[in-house]
């Protein structure tokens, strides 16, 4: 039976926080601590949040676009039908955190590593999946379109060999010989 992911603790609004709207061009964040706080609905562009420790936010509703998390630490965290475009969390390890209805074009989890995390009615876009590693998260509902799945491993289980061994692409591929 998979746990449900904790709930963020009740964060604290933070409604002059400096990443809530960015100006253009970009806002380097990198290796910040981000505790306990409500980025709901927050409209984030070209933020570098890289090696950032995120524990315990809300950024339930928001707006990610071009924000990179890569590397970063997220735990206890909600991106629950959050929009994120152009973002990266690239070798990220996240864990107990929500994408529930979340909409995900062109992002990059190659090589994150996601533990515990809901993902259920999510749409991943030309999203790069390549050697990420989900263990023990819900994938229920999950549309995946162009996305790169080299080396996506679900619960000890290579997707992409998967795949590659289904009967039935075995037979398009055998139908593409002739």
């Amino acid at each position: 039976m998979k746990k449900k992911p904790k709930e963020p603790s009740a964060p604290q609004p933070l409604a002059a926080h400096p990443y809530r709207e960015t100006p253009q061009g970009t806002t380097d964040r990198k290796g910040e601590r981000i505790v306990g706080a409500s980025m709901d609905g927050a409209e984030l562009d070209d933020v570098s949040l890289a090696n950032a420790r995120v524990h315990d936010v809300s950024f339930e509703g928001a707006t990610l676009d071009d924000v990179s998390f890569a590397n970063a630490r997220i735990h206890n965290a909600s991106f629950e039908g959050a929009t994120l475009d152009d973002a990266s969390l690239a070798n990220a390890r996240i864990h107990n955190v929500t994408f529930a209805s979340a909409d995900l074009d062109d992002v990059s989890l190659a090589g994150a590593r996601i533990n515990n995390a809901d993902l259920g009615g999510t749409r991943w876009s030309d999203a790069s999946l390549k050697g990420a590693r989900f263990e023990g998260s819900d994938l229920s509902g999950v549309i995946l379109e162009g996305c790169d799945i080299d080396g996506l491993t679900i619960d000890g289980v290579r997707i992409d060999e998967l795949l590659r061994d289904h009967p039935a692409r075995a037979k398009k591929r055998e139908r593409g010989k002739k």
